[in-house]
């Protein structure tokens, strides 16, 4: 992460968010949620304050690491920070996943931003520390290793499996693999394992958010483990991994990246209790308006609604908030899944998490509370390599392990399906057509004790992603009606001639598929 060592960074570097002049005359670290939801173009800055602050800055010491039209990312040693300030820097603790805690910096200042040196007085609002997220897949390892739980259930591999309980193959079968979409994962990197290569995925070298290194590398192993759910279900896009560094950089470099798609499988587990806008940290309003400017440049973004988290920025009304249901086998039964998260935010009030679901497992206790649910391609030796239950060896790069990390890269493939279908579809509209498809899913209850039901519900959301569906709906026009229609009035329509003209094995193959809901 950026200001903390999980592989091979000085703890002492950190890096930062910078929040130049506004035009609006309102300070994004003091703007409140419907300032920032309602009209996040009053919180980009004029393009020469931009460049007399990152001049500075410069001047100052500090690396700007990148830019957009409201933020400028910056990393410097933890004594250059502590030169603008009268307090030393704290040192906290965050927990990157359940078993694995690192350090960090931030500001001793009572508003958690550190003071605006004099050169830069008028041309800033402030410089927020990054705060590190968590990453929402199953739970690393505690050693030793433990054999295979007999009460477990049932794995499923990747890419077949997930694409066929998505019905993902439905659509591949009719030329619509995802070809020339292009989807972002902000991670913890990419290791090019054979996997990949032995099924032809395309994926691109590694992007290195501000305070990252080592760009082949993936010590931990969830990025690689994560990406393999994108593909599984749109096999044909191009990945842009990007290790992450600092979040807000990161989302900066996913932006700019010619992605089309965001998939994003951590989050901050603080939309809960006494939780407002007011009180979130000034790096995490920065945060919220960078997705912001992403969402309204029409770019899809995901995020995991968290594993018992009660996850930001999923809590955000303009991203897709993906929970997770488990499959029962071998009668392929659905049920919200226990381990991952429902709430309704206090952030953002009366946004319900999750908007709808991908596959995840549920809660077992194997040396603790998991959901290995999934076997994932991991790099060889890394922390999820030797998670438990075991794959085998502790160095045979696979790992068996789920999350609503899977369940959400598992949607960023759904809604690439969608793109390649209709590139105007704007990021609400994918969000709609996700939950007009998905299956409802009536059984179980969430890992906050929500409860599955008919219709739409707080545990699932909408229910479980369709892939085909999801597909489907987005062809509009002429289609509309058709597939807005009702399962049986689908069939009516097919067998009688008055659905849109299509070639006879894809009328056959929407048959087969109205008849297996």
């Amino acid at each position: 992460m950026a200001n903390f060592n999980l592989d091979n960074q000085s703890p002492d570097r950190i890096t930062a968010v910078v929040s130049p002049r506004s035009i609006g005359n309102l300070s994004l670290f003091l703007a409140n949620q419907d300032e920032i939801e309602n009209e996040p173009g009053n919180f980009i800055s004029d393009k020469q304050d931009i460049r007399s602050a990152k001049r500075e800055l410069t001047k100052l010491g500090f690396t700007i690491e990148s830019e957009s039209e409201a933020t400028i990312s910056i990393s410097g040693d933890k004594s250059l920070f502590e030169s603008l300030s009268s307090k030393k820097l704290r040192k906290q603790k965050s927990t990157f996943s359940p078993d694995i805690e690192s350090e960090f910096y931030d500001s001793a200042e009572k508003d958690n931003l550190i003071a605006i040196p004099d050169s830069l007085s008028g041309l800033i609002e402030g410089i927020a520390i990054t705060q590190p997220p968590e990453y929402f897949a199953s739970p690393s390892p505690l050693p030793p290793l433990a054999p295979i739980d007999n009460n477990a259930y049932r794995y499923l591999h990747v890419p077949d499996e997930i694409a066929l309980v998505l019905r993902a193959t439905r659509t591949h079968r009719t030329g619509a693999p995802g070809k020339s979409i292009k989807v972002a994962m902000p991670d913890t990197g990419f290791y090019r394992h054979p996997f990949y290569n032995h099924h032809g995925y395309r994926t691109q070298k590694a992007l290195l958010a501000a305070g990252a290194v080592n760009a082949a590398s993936n010590n931990v192993g969830h990025g690689t483990g994560e990406a393999a759910n994108i593909f599984a279900v749109a096999p044909d896009i191009t990945l842009i991994p990007i290790k992450m560094g600092d979040p807000v950089d990161s989302i900066k470099k996913a932006r700019t990246s010619g992605a089309k798609v965001i998939s994003n499988s951590w989050g901050y587990d603080i939309d809960k209790g006494t939780a407002t806008w007011s009180g979130l940290h000034p790096y995490l309003k920065a945060l919220a308006l960078e997705i912001l400017l992403v969402v309204n440049a029409g770019i899809v973004v995901c995020f995991s609604a968290g594993n018992g988290h009660y996850a930001f920025p999923a809590s955000m009304p303009a991203v897709i908030a993906v929970g997770g249901v488990h499959v029962n086998y071998p009668d392929l039964i659905f049920e919200a899944s226990s381990y991952a998260s429902s709430f309704v935010s206090k952030i953002f009030p009366a946004r319900k998490v999750p908007d709808v679901c991908g596959l995840t497992g549920k809660r077992v206790n194997i040396n603790g509370g998991k959901a290995p649910s999934i076997m994932l391609s991991v790099q060889p030796g890394c922390s999820l390599d030797s998670i438990d239950p075991s794959t085998g060896s502790a160095n045979d790069g696979w790992g068996i392990f789920s999350g609503t990390s899977a369940a959400c890269s598992q949607i960023a493939g759904i809604c690439a399906l969608m793109l390649e279908k209709d590139p105007s579809l704007t990021p609400a509209q994918i969000k709609v057509n996700l939950i007009k498809s998905a299956r409802d899913v009536k059984a179980g209850q969430s890992a906050m004790g929500d409860s599955a039901m008919v219709g739409h519900d707080s545990a699932t959301g909408a229910g479980l992603a369709d892939a085909k569906w999801a597909y489907l709906i987005s062809m509009g026009g002429v289609a509309a009606k058709f597939f807005s229609a009702t399962g049986e009035e689908k069939i009516q329509m097919l067998t009688s001639n008055e659905a849109p003209k299509l070639e006879p094995e894809f009328v056959e193959d929407l048959i087969e598929t109205l008849r297996s809901v």
